[in-house]
Protein backbone atom coordinates (compact mmCIF):
# COMPACT_ATOMS: atom_id res chain seq x y z
CA UNK A 1 0.00 0.00 0.00
CA UNK A 2 3.10 2.01 -0.41
CA UNK A 3 2.02 3.71 -3.74
CA UNK A 4 -0.91 5.32 -1.75
CA UNK A 5 1.25 7.30 0.83
CA UNK A 6 3.27 10.53 0.28
CA UNK A 7 5.77 10.27 3.05
CA UNK A 8 8.47 12.91 3.16
CA UNK A 9 6.44 15.36 0.67
CA UNK A 10 5.65 18.51 1.44
CA UNK A 11 2.06 19.34 0.88
CA UNK A 12 0.78 23.08 1.29
CA UNK A 13 -3.37 23.31 1.91
CA UNK A 14 -5.74 26.33 1.58
CA UNK A 15 -8.60 26.83 3.38
CA UNK A 16 -6.90 24.68 6.28
CA UNK A 17 -8.43 25.63 9.23
CA UNK A 18 -12.01 24.25 8.86
CA UNK A 19 -13.94 21.57 6.83
CA UNK A 20 -12.58 20.52 3.14
CA UNK A 21 -9.08 21.74 4.12
CA UNK A 22 -8.79 20.63 7.13
CA UNK A 23 -9.83 16.94 6.53
CA UNK A 24 -7.45 17.13 3.70
CA UNK A 25 -4.42 18.26 5.72
CA UNK A 26 -5.15 15.79 8.27
CA UNK A 27 -5.46 13.13 5.95
CA UNK A 28 -1.85 14.30 3.89
CA UNK A 29 -0.30 13.86 7.62
CA UNK A 30 -1.59 10.80 8.08
CA UNK A 31 -0.58 9.39 4.58
CA UNK A 32 3.28 10.49 5.70
CA UNK A 33 3.15 14.57 4.43
CA UNK A 34 4.71 17.54 5.96
CA UNK A 35 1.95 19.86 5.56
CA UNK A 36 1.53 23.94 5.60
CA UNK A 37 -1.70 25.53 6.34
CA UNK A 38 -3.00 28.30 4.70
CA UNK A 39 -5.69 30.91 5.63
CA UNK A 40 -6.00 34.28 6.40
CA UNK A 41 -6.56 33.68 10.40
CA UNK A 42 -3.51 32.82 12.54
CA UNK A 43 -5.19 31.98 15.64
CA UNK A 44 -7.22 29.42 13.53
CA UNK A 45 -4.53 28.46 11.74
CA UNK A 46 -2.37 27.62 14.98
CA UNK A 47 -5.35 25.62 16.85
CA UNK A 48 -5.49 23.44 13.16
CA UNK A 49 -1.62 23.35 13.13
CA UNK A 50 -2.01 22.35 17.45
CA UNK A 51 -4.51 18.84 16.57
CA UNK A 52 -1.92 18.00 13.19
CA UNK A 53 1.11 18.18 15.24
CA UNK A 54 -0.41 14.81 17.18
CA UNK A 55 -0.23 12.97 13.75
CA UNK A 56 2.26 15.12 11.47
CA UNK A 57 6.37 15.15 11.46
CA UNK A 58 6.34 18.87 10.45
CA UNK A 59 2.92 20.96 10.44
CA UNK A 60 3.82 24.89 9.33
CA UNK A 61 1.12 27.64 9.59
CA UNK A 62 1.42 30.86 6.32
CA UNK A 63 -1.21 33.03 7.13
CA UNK A 64 -2.40 35.07 4.21
CA UNK A 65 -5.52 36.52 2.53
CA UNK A 66 -5.72 34.95 -0.87
CA UNK A 67 -8.38 37.46 -2.15
CA UNK A 68 -4.85 39.64 -2.42
CA UNK A 69 -4.14 38.00 -5.71
CA UNK A 70 -1.34 40.75 -6.82
CA UNK A 71 0.93 39.66 -3.42
CA UNK A 72 0.42 35.76 -3.87
CA UNK A 73 3.99 35.12 -5.32
CA UNK A 74 5.74 37.90 -3.16
CA UNK A 75 4.04 35.63 -0.34
CA UNK A 76 5.05 32.20 -1.99
CA UNK A 77 8.49 33.05 -2.58
CA UNK A 78 9.46 34.05 0.89
CA UNK A 79 7.20 30.81 2.47
CA UNK A 80 9.73 28.51 -0.16
CA UNK A 81 12.67 30.35 1.53
CA UNK A 82 12.15 29.71 4.99
CA UNK A 83 9.99 25.86 4.91
CA UNK A 84 11.00 25.17 1.55
CA UNK A 85 9.28 24.65 -2.01
CA UNK A 86 6.10 22.31 -1.31
CA UNK A 87 5.74 19.52 -3.78
CA UNK A 88 1.46 19.07 -2.93
CA UNK A 89 -0.45 22.02 -4.17
CA UNK A 90 -4.35 21.85 -2.64
CA UNK A 91 -6.41 24.55 -3.52
CA UNK A 92 -9.38 24.24 -1.04
CA UNK A 93 -10.04 28.21 -0.20
CA UNK A 94 -13.74 29.09 -1.14
CA UNK A 95 -16.53 31.35 -0.80
CA UNK A 96 -19.94 31.73 -1.47
CA UNK A 97 -22.28 34.52 -2.35
CA UNK A 98 -25.97 33.43 -2.19
CA UNK A 99 -28.64 35.60 -3.99
CA UNK A 100 -31.06 36.29 -7.14
CA UNK A 101 -28.25 37.20 -10.08
CA UNK A 102 -30.73 40.23 -11.13
CA UNK A 103 -30.07 41.49 -7.30
CA UNK A 104 -26.36 40.66 -6.49
CA UNK A 105 -23.72 43.66 -6.59
CA UNK A 106 -20.62 43.47 -8.72
CA UNK A 107 -18.21 43.15 -5.20
CA UNK A 108 -20.06 39.75 -4.52
CA UNK A 109 -19.32 38.72 -8.48
CA UNK A 110 -15.93 39.97 -7.96
CA UNK A 111 -15.29 38.35 -4.75
CA UNK A 112 -16.05 34.78 -5.40
CA UNK A 113 -14.10 34.85 -9.06
CA UNK A 114 -11.24 36.17 -7.15
CA UNK A 115 -10.93 33.94 -4.47
CA UNK A 116 -12.50 30.78 -5.82
CA UNK A 117 -10.47 31.46 -9.61
CA UNK A 118 -8.34 33.94 -9.62
CA UNK A 119 -6.31 33.02 -6.82
CA UNK A 120 -6.12 29.19 -7.76
CA UNK A 121 -4.51 30.09 -11.15
CA UNK A 122 -2.22 32.48 -9.43
CA UNK A 123 -1.23 30.45 -6.45
CA UNK A 124 -1.35 27.44 -9.06
CA UNK A 125 1.49 28.98 -11.40
CA UNK A 126 3.52 30.55 -8.81
CA UNK A 127 3.83 26.89 -7.33
CA UNK A 128 4.58 25.34 -10.85
CA UNK A 129 7.44 28.07 -11.16
CA UNK A 130 9.41 27.05 -8.49
CA UNK A 131 8.92 23.50 -9.51
CA UNK A 132 9.82 24.23 -13.12
CA UNK A 133 13.05 26.11 -12.44
CA UNK A 134 13.69 23.37 -9.47
CA UNK A 135 13.62 20.67 -12.13
CA UNK A 136 11.11 18.87 -9.66
CA UNK A 137 7.14 17.13 -10.19
CA UNK A 138 4.21 17.92 -8.03
CA UNK A 139 0.99 17.73 -8.01
CA UNK A 140 -2.24 19.84 -7.59
CA UNK A 141 -5.35 19.64 -6.35
CA UNK A 142 -8.24 21.92 -7.29
CA UNK A 143 -11.56 21.86 -5.42
CA UNK A 144 -14.48 22.23 -7.78
CA UNK A 145 -17.73 21.38 -7.11
CA UNK A 146 -21.34 19.81 -8.42
CA UNK A 147 -21.48 23.64 -9.78
CA UNK A 148 -18.81 22.57 -11.70
CA UNK A 149 -21.15 20.46 -14.18
CA UNK A 150 -24.93 21.72 -12.95
CA UNK A 151 -26.48 24.44 -10.97
CA UNK A 152 -29.22 25.80 -9.06
CA UNK A 153 -30.64 29.01 -8.77
CA UNK A 154 -28.95 31.94 -6.57
CA UNK A 155 -25.66 30.69 -6.97
CA UNK A 156 -24.40 32.81 -10.07
CA UNK A 157 -20.89 33.79 -9.07
CA UNK A 158 -20.02 30.18 -7.26
CA UNK A 159 -21.23 27.93 -10.40
CA UNK A 160 -19.48 30.11 -12.47
CA UNK A 161 -15.98 29.98 -10.58
CA UNK A 162 -16.06 26.42 -9.83
CA UNK A 163 -16.76 26.34 -13.52
CA UNK A 164 -13.65 27.93 -14.46
CA UNK A 165 -11.89 25.40 -11.93
CA UNK A 166 -12.95 22.56 -13.92
CA UNK A 167 -11.64 23.98 -17.27
CA UNK A 168 -8.72 25.57 -15.71
CA UNK A 169 -7.69 21.99 -14.03
CA UNK A 170 -7.40 21.06 -17.57
CA UNK A 171 -5.58 23.67 -19.45
CA UNK A 172 -2.61 23.39 -16.73
CA UNK A 173 -2.95 19.64 -16.74
CA UNK A 174 -2.20 19.98 -20.53
CA UNK A 175 0.63 22.49 -20.11
CA UNK A 176 2.49 21.28 -17.29
CA UNK A 177 2.16 17.57 -18.41
CA UNK A 178 6.12 17.72 -19.95
CA UNK A 179 6.73 18.96 -16.56
CA UNK A 180 5.73 16.15 -14.68
CA UNK A 181 2.96 18.20 -12.71
CA UNK A 182 -0.03 16.45 -12.25
CA UNK A 183 -3.12 18.86 -11.98
CA UNK A 184 -6.60 17.31 -11.54
CA UNK A 185 -9.82 18.23 -9.60
CA UNK A 186 -11.84 16.56 -6.99
CA UNK A 187 -15.62 17.93 -7.18
CA UNK A 188 -17.72 17.55 -3.90
CA UNK A 189 -21.15 17.11 -3.34
CA UNK A 190 -23.07 18.74 -0.83
CA UNK A 191 -20.83 18.72 2.22
CA UNK A 192 -21.46 18.86 5.88
CA UNK A 193 -19.02 21.96 6.33
CA UNK A 194 -19.11 25.91 7.33
CA UNK A 195 -19.94 26.83 4.02
CA UNK A 196 -23.16 24.96 4.15
CA UNK A 197 -23.90 25.50 7.38
CA UNK A 198 -27.47 27.70 6.50
CA UNK A 199 -28.35 25.21 4.27
CA UNK A 200 -27.96 22.64 6.65
CA UNK A 201 -29.85 23.95 9.37
CA UNK A 202 -32.75 24.19 7.11
CA UNK A 203 -35.02 21.36 7.12
CA UNK A 204 -36.67 21.48 4.33
CA UNK A 205 -33.41 21.78 2.54
CA UNK A 206 -31.93 19.10 4.35
CA UNK A 207 -34.24 16.83 3.61
CA UNK A 208 -34.04 17.95 0.07
CA UNK A 209 -30.02 16.99 0.20
CA UNK A 210 -30.77 13.95 1.54
CA UNK A 211 -33.62 12.60 -0.35
CA UNK A 212 -31.82 13.37 -3.67
CA UNK A 213 -28.34 11.75 -3.28
CA UNK A 214 -28.67 8.13 -4.01
CA UNK A 215 -26.56 7.26 -0.68
CA UNK A 216 -29.17 9.14 1.31
CA UNK A 217 -26.59 12.13 3.47
CA UNK A 218 -24.59 14.91 3.15
CA UNK A 219 -20.90 13.82 2.49
CA UNK A 220 -18.16 14.60 5.03
CA UNK A 221 -15.04 16.09 4.86
CA UNK A 222 -13.25 12.93 5.10
CA UNK A 223 -15.24 11.67 2.02
CA UNK A 224 -13.06 13.97 0.29
CA UNK A 225 -9.91 13.78 1.68
CA UNK A 226 -8.92 10.61 1.32
CA UNK A 227 -9.44 11.07 -2.73
CA UNK A 228 -7.20 14.16 -2.81
CA UNK A 229 -4.10 11.61 -0.91
CA UNK A 230 -4.87 9.11 -3.92
CA UNK A 231 -4.77 12.00 -6.55
CA UNK A 232 -1.68 13.25 -4.34
CA UNK A 233 0.05 9.68 -4.42
CA UNK A 234 2.15 7.51 -6.72
CA UNK A 235 -1.16 5.65 -7.27
CA UNK A 236 -2.39 8.09 -9.65
CA UNK A 237 0.74 8.79 -11.65
CA UNK A 238 -0.74 8.36 -14.87
CA UNK A 239 -3.79 10.46 -13.54
CA UNK A 240 -3.67 14.46 -14.91
CA UNK A 241 -6.81 16.76 -16.10
CA UNK A 242 -9.38 14.97 -14.64
CA UNK A 243 -12.94 16.19 -12.71
CA UNK A 244 -13.39 14.08 -10.18
CA UNK A 245 -17.07 13.54 -8.66
CA UNK A 246 -17.18 12.92 -5.23
CA UNK A 247 -21.11 13.31 -4.75
CA UNK A 248 -22.58 10.03 -2.97
CA UNK A 249 -24.09 9.57 -6.83
CA UNK A 250 -25.43 13.26 -7.39
CA UNK A 251 -25.19 13.43 -11.12
CA UNK A 252 -26.43 9.89 -11.57
CA UNK A 253 -29.23 10.17 -11.18
CA UNK A 254 -32.21 12.69 -11.66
Amino acid sequence: MNRFRVDGKLALITGATRGIGLGAARALALAGADVILVGRNRFELEHAADELRQIARHVHVAPYDLSDTSGIEEWFNCLCTTVGTPEILVNSAGIQKRGAAIDLSLDDWHSVMTLNATAVFELSRTFARHLIGEKRTGRIINIASLMTAAARPGTSPYTASKGAVGQLTKALAVEWAQNGILVNAIAPGYIDTELNKSLISDPTFDSWVKSRCPLGRWGTPEDIAWPIVFLASPAANFITGQVIFVDGGWLATF
